[in-house]
């Protein structure tokens, strides 16, 4: 064994002595899968090289030390945030080497056992997409359940309603809502679908309209006085 495979061994066995146990399942198997090619062609290739630089670079003491204290002191809203996103992203056909292995008894909500990695949690959480959908589940509605509301003038209303494809229950085209009343029958019926500012849904009765429609806050204002 010579002194380039020496030395590359003993960084992999020192980086998984420091960081092994936060490792996600392909580091794990990227790390036995190296170690076996390394020690039976007695030689290491630059890739394998760039591949550990870069493990050793993610895995730095000050990450590995936020990633136990998260691993270890994880909170309810952490969690709920995760779970959240983990729903978000799947709708959506993102993330799915992160969504794919998170058990259906934690997405449901059934259970709260699983513990994703740090690296997993803020890849889902800690970007400016999901982080409008979670201000919007935070935030408080601006509207209650048997308020009088009016849609927002057309210029402010898109072609589409961005809930149109699976929550719409109603046939008439979005953009023909535009200063109509509606009272409010419904707020948050299920989570945001849209990252935009004021995506959180409602469900709403058109003045007029048999069916209900559901739509975003963004699209709705309060309600002038109605002339009777």
């Amino acid at each position: 064994m010579n002194s380039e495979v020496r030395e590359f061994l003993a960084r992999v066995d020192a980086l998984v002595g420091r960081a092994g146990d936060l490792f996600v399942q392909w580091e794990l198997d990227w790390v036995e899968r190296v170690k076996g090619r390394v020690n039976h062609y007695g030689s290491v290739a630059d890739w394998q090289t760039d591949k550990l630089k870069q493990l050793e670079a993610r895995y730095s003491d000050e990450y590995v030390t936020e990633s136990r204290n998260f691993r270890d002191n994880i909170t309810s809203e952490q969690r709920e945030a995760f779970r959240l996103a983990c729903n978000y992203y799947r709708k959506q056909g993102y993330y799915s080497g992160i969504t794919g292995i998170v058990p259906e008894s934690f997405m449901s909500g059934d259970s709260n056992d699983y513990v994703p990695s740090f690296n997993n949690y803020s890849r889902l959480t800690d970007n400016k997409y999901f982080k409008k959908i979670l201000a919007a589940v935070r935030s408080e509605p601006k509207f209650e359940t048997g308020q009088l509301v009016q849609f927002r003038a057309s210029s402010s209303l898109p072609q589409r309603n961005p809930l149109a494809k699976e929550y719409a229950l109603t046939g008439f085209g979005f953009g023909k809502l535009a200063g109509m009343y509606a009272v409010v029958l419904e707020v948050a019926p299920f989570a945001p679908r849209t990252a935009a500012n004021g995506s959180k849904p409602y469900k709403v009765l058109v003045r007029g309209k048999a069916e209900p429609v559901f739509v975003e806050e963004r699209f709705l204002k309060k309600a002038k006085k109605v002339k009777v």
